[in-house]
This record gives C-alpha cells, structure tokens and sequence, in this order.
C-alpha cells in the first residue's frame, strides 16, 4: 500500500494547507523512498514550481485536483468568479496570480 500525499490527504480533510510543511519534513526524513518530494507531495511538477515561487497558490492547486482541472484552468475558473473565487482570500489575490502566471510565461 502506498503513502497518502499531501494532497490526498488534503481532498479528504486529513489535512490543511497549513500542514504541508509536515509532509516536506516527512519526506526529508524518509530513509526508504525514491519519489521526489513533488511527488511525495502529490504534485505535479508545474504545481511544485508554483507552490514555492508561490506559496499562496497552495489551495489552488489542491483545489485543480478536487476538480480535475490542470492549475492553470483552475485558476482561470477562479478569476471568473467561479467555485474557488469564493474561498479565495480576495478576488484580487486570484487576478494577481494570474497576472504573475502570464508574466512569467507559464500561461
């Protein structure tokens, strides 16, 4: 049987996004594994970049795999007011990291 993610975990409310950090710790004391910690994570390798140049972006990219969306079409879902823009901290925390994501080529 294979260890939940962090992601796993967070979709069925194991745990939050302020538990992450648990979970990188989990990994670099791991003695047995050969994932790296993206997929440790439950990450995508585009969603780990994200996630550290943007630590914010966490609960999108938890959010991208509840809905089986890629991060970039969660997070267009958001800024159009759909489903997460509701739970964003605000609408323009969503327009700003779009905003960073086209700037820095990767939308």
């Amino acid at each position: 049987m294979s260890k939940a993610t962090f992601v796993d975990d967070a979709l069925v409310g194991v745990a939050g996004v302020d538990d992450i950090d648990s979970y990188v710790d989990a990994w670099h004391d791991a003695d047995d594994t050969d994932l790296e910690l993206h997929e440790w994570l439950g990450m995508t390798w585009d969603e780990y970049q994200l996630w550290v140049e943007k630590p914010t972006t966490l609960r999108y990219i938890v959010s991208a795999h509840r809905h089986g969306r890629t991060i970039s079409d969660e997070l267009v879902q958001s800024a159009d007011g759909l489903r997460l823009a509701a739970r964003a901290a605000s609408v323009s925390e969503v327009e700003g990291v779009l905003t960073w994501l086209q700037k820095t080529g990767r939308l």
